[in-house]
């Protein structure tokens, strides 16, 4: 009975092999967005420890449809924690950890070692791009010698529409990404005088 209906309908098997699957998408911010003039310099250098693992950490939500989504969030918002705390902070570079021998020769202050959570969900049994994103941003900012200094946690939302997303699937998760960075510089504003 199935091969007659794939047989009649052949879309049918292309949709048996597209339900249920996961389709990617970014999380990249669109970087200039975050121009809003949130952030206070401090006048201090931090390290950036994202290890090579949670680079290629790849996580799995869900989308409408009955699909998922799948992407790397690490590697796609890195580029926009590093800008985030270039605003905030008069230097930063990428660390490998604590022992990072570049954290004594560059000065550094302070080391933050992000984590990042994610959902997503879409109300739609059309099409599969989630119309609702967050990504939450946590994390100790520790001093050279691993004291822990602050900490940070914030949680950004995107929603998207059909009518939006149509041209860009990612648009919810990217919108999503832009409020929790803006919103980390926001956070470190307001810590900042237990940073200087």
């Amino acid at each position: 009975m199935l091969k007659r209906l794939v047989t009649l309908f052949p879309w049918l098997a292309v949709a048996a092999l597209v339900t249920g699957c996961a389709h990617p998408i970014s999380l990249s911010p669109n970087l200039a967005n975050l121009d809003n003039g949130a952030a206070v310099r401090i006048d201090k250098k931090i390290g950036l420890s994202i290890s090579a693992e949670d680079r290629q950490r790849e996580v799995t939500t869900p989308g409408g449809g009955g699909d998922k989504v799948s992407y790397l969030p690490y590697r796609d918002l890195e580029p926009g924690l590093y800008y985030a705390l270039s605003k905030s902070f008069a230097d930063v570079s990428k660390v490998n950890g604590l022992s990072d021998p570049q954290i004594k020769a560059g000065g550094l202050h302070y080391v933050l070692k992000p984590s990042i959570a994610t959902t997503s969900w879409s109300q739609s049994v059309l099409t599969w791009p989630p119309t609702l994103f967050t990504v939450e941003l946590s994390g100790t900012i520790v001093d050279i010698e691993g004291r822990a200094i602050t900490e940070l946690k914030v949680q950004g939302e995107g929603r998207a529409e059909f009518d939006e997303f149509k041209s860009d699937f990612s648009l919810a998760a990217k919108r999503a990404s832009e409020d929790a960075l803006k919103k980390l510089m926001k956070a470190v504003t307001d810590i900042a005088a237990k940073l200087r």
